[in-house]
C-alpha cells in the first residue's frame, strides 16, 4: 500500500478512536449540567440522571447530531456579507477577549471603548471579514453590567456585517438580542433566521455552568446560532496527553449539542473546538505551541466526521509583543486552519499574550498573513494564458519577460500582494550601520503596520443606516443605562 494512503487511513482510525473514547465518556461519567431546568429536560428526552449529571449513550447523541444543521447562513445587515456556514466555506472572525492593548511603543494598558470602536471600524474596513464584534477589546470604561450591551450596539452602529454577539449572562444576551431586533425588522424577522453568533463556553472537565446553559437555551429558542467551545488545558482542566484532552472537549461539545437540539431541533451549532495545552513549568496557558495547533487538527477532523461547520486555528500566539515567535505562532495556526478547511476561524488577527493582549499593529499583519494563506491555498490556474507557452517562445527568441505584453497584463494579477510592503527601496539594512538590525527591522514593520492601520481606519465609511433605527438604538442603550459619554465616543470616530 502506498505510504501516503496508509497514513490517510491511520489518520481515519484515530479520528474514529477519538469519537469512540467521546462516546464513552458521555455515557460512563457523564456531564454536570449545573441547571435543574437542563437535566429536567434530558431526563424527560430518554436521558440517565443522576446526582446533577446526565449520562448520554450513543444512540441520544447520535440523533442530536442529525438534528443539527449542516448548512446555514448566518444574515448581515448587508447581505453582501451574510456569511455561510459548512464544512468547507473558510469565514475568518475577528480577535476576541482581549482585555488589553499594545500600543506601538510596547506599552500594554487596558483597553477602553474607544478601542472598540476602533476594532470596529477596522474590521468593518476590511473585506476578509464577514463577522464583526464579539469582545474585540474588553472596555474597562463601560460599566460591567452593561458592558455586553455596549459592545453589541456599537457594532450595530458601525458595521453592517454578520453580528457575533457577547455572552455574559442570559440577561445581557437577551437585551443584545433587542438591540439586534430593532434593526433586523423586529422580533419575529430577528427569530426568522439567525443574525447572529454567541460563543458558549463549557466547564472543563465535563460541566456547563448555569450561565452558558441559559445562553445556549436562549439562542436556541431565539433561532439564533451558537458556538459551542470548550477550552480545556491540557495537564490542568484536561488530561496532559492530547488524545485524552481531545476526546474529553469533544465529548463536552457533544454534550451541548445534544441538549440544545432536545430543546430546539435545528439550532444551528458550530462546532467550536478550542483545546489548549498547559506551560508545565508555569501552568500558564499556551496557545502557541504546536500541541495546540495539532489538537485543532484533529478537531477539525471530527467536525468533518459528524459533517459539522467547525471552528478552529487562528493567528494566536504567547509571546509578549510582536516578534519572531508570534509570527511563527501565529502563521501555524492559520496555516492548520485552512489545511484543515476550518469553517469559522476565530482570534484570525491581532492576539497576542495567550488571548490576554491585542495589538492594532499585529491585527494588520495577521490580515496579511490570511492573505498569504489564501493565495497559497488557492488552485493553480493551468489555462493556455497561464502555461504561458507563448511567452516563453518569445524569451526564447531572445525578448525580456520584463517587457512582454504577458507580463503587462498579467503583473498585477499573478503575484501576491503584500497589505504592508515588507520591501522597498529604504527596506534594505544592506550598507546601513544599525546597532540592532533585527531590532531595527522589527521597529520599521511596526511602523508600517501602524501607518497601514492608520490610513485604514482614517478612511473608515460608516455603512449606511436608518436614522430612525439609530435614534431607537441609541434610546435603548440610555435606557440600559449607557453614559452620554460614552454615547458620543461612537460619533467621534477620531481614528
Amino acid at each position: 500500500m502506498p505510504q501516503d494512503m496508509m497514513k490517510t487511513e491511520m489518520e481515519a482510525e484515530t479520528v474514529r478512536r477519538l469519537h469512540e473514547a467521546s462516546l464513552q465518556i458521555l455515557e460512563d461519567y457523564g456531564v454536570a449540567f449545573h441547571s435543574e431546568q437542563a437535566l429536567d429536560v434530558l431526563a424527560r428526552a430518554g436521558a440517565r440522571v443522576a446526582g446533577g449529571r446526565a449520562y448520554l449513550n450513543s444512540d441520544f447523541v447520535m440523533g442530536a447530531l442529525a438534528n443539527t444543521p449542516k448548512d446555514f447562513t448566518v444574515y448581515a445587515r448587508n447581505p453582501r456579507y451574510n456569511m455561510r456556514l459548512n464544512t468547507s466555506e473558510l469565514n475568518f472572525a475577528p480577535d476576541y477577549g482581549c482585555s488589553f492593548v499594545q500600543d506601538i511603543n510596547g506599552v500594554v494598558r487596558a483597553a477602553c471603548y474607544k478601542d472598540y470602536i476602533r476594532f470596529a471600524a477596522l474590521v468593518q474596513s476590511l473585506d476578509v471579514f464577514r463577522v464583526n464584534g464579539g469582545i474585540l477589546a474588553q472596555p474597562c470604561d463601560t460599566p460591567p453590567e452593561i458592558s455586553a450591551q455596549a459592545m453589541v450596539y456599537a457594532t450595530l452602529k458601525i458595521s453592517d456585517k454578520c453580528i457575533f454577539a457577547v455572552k455574559d449572562n442570559a440577561e445581557a444576551l437577551e437585551q443584545s438580542f433587542e438591540l439586534c431586533e430593532i434593526v433586523f425588522g423586529g422580533k419575529e424577522k430577528f427569530e426568522a433566521r439567525p443574525h447572529t453568533v454567541t460563543l458558549i463556553s463549557t466547564l472543563s472537565p465535563l460541566a456547563f455552568d448555569e450561565s452558558s446553559i441559559d445562553c445556549l437555551l436562549l439562542c436556541a429558542r431565539r433561532g439564533q446560532a451558537v458556538v459551542i467551545a470548550p477550552g480545556p488545558m491540557a495537564g490542568a482542566t484536561g488530561p496532559v496527553s492530547l488524545a485524552g484532552n481531545i476526546a474529553m472537549a469533544n465529548a463536552e461539545i457533544l454534550a451541548g449539542i445534544s441538549l440544545v437540539q432536545t430543546v430546539h431541533p435545528g439550532t444551528p451549532v458550530v462546532y467550536g473546538f478550542a483545546a489548549t495545552t498547559s506551560d508545565m513549568a508555569t501552568m500558564r496557558v499556551s496557545i502557541g505551541s504546536p500541541g495546540f495547533t495539532k489538537q485543532a487538527k484533529y478537531g477539525a477532523r471530527l467536525a468533518k466526521l459528524y459533517g459539522l461547520p467547525c471552528r478552529s486555528g487562528g493567528a494566536l500566539t504567547d509571546a509578549g509583543g510582536m516578534s519572531y515567535r508570534a509570527g511563527v505562532e501565529s502563521a501555524m495556526g492559520l496555516f492548520e486552519a485552512c489545511q484543515e478547511g476550518a469553517n469559522f476561524i476565530m482570534h484570525a488577527a491581532g492576539i497576542l499574550e495567550s488571548f490576554a493582549v491585542t495589538s492594532y499593529e499585529k491585527f494588520i499583519l495577521d490580515t496579511e498573513t490570511i492573505s498569504r494563506m489564501a493565495y497559497y491555498f488557492a488552485d493553480l490556474s493551468v489555462d493556455d494564458d497561464a502555461l504561458a507557452l507563448e511567452a516563453i517562445g518569445e524569451a526564447t527568441a531572445g525578448e525580456s519577460f520584463v517587457t512582454l505584453e504577458h507580463t503587462l497584463e498579467r503583473c498585477r494579477v499573478d503575484p501576491w500582494t503584500p497589505l504592508v510592503p515588507l520591501r522597498s527601496g529604504t527596506d534594505s539594512l544592506i550598507g546601513l550601520e544599525v546597532a540592532n538590525a533585527g531590532n531595527f527591522a522589527t521597529e520599521r514593520l511596526r511602523e508600517e503596520a501602524a501607518q497601514k492601520c492608520k490610513k485604514i481606519l482614517s478612511s473608515y465609511s460608516k455603512p449606511p443606516i436608518d436614522s430612525e433605527t439609530e435614534r431607537a438604538l441609541d434610546k435603548h442603550m440610555r435606557r440600559l443605562g449607557l453614559s452620554e459619554e460614552l454615547l458620543n465616543k461612537i460619533f467621534e470616530m477620531d481614528m
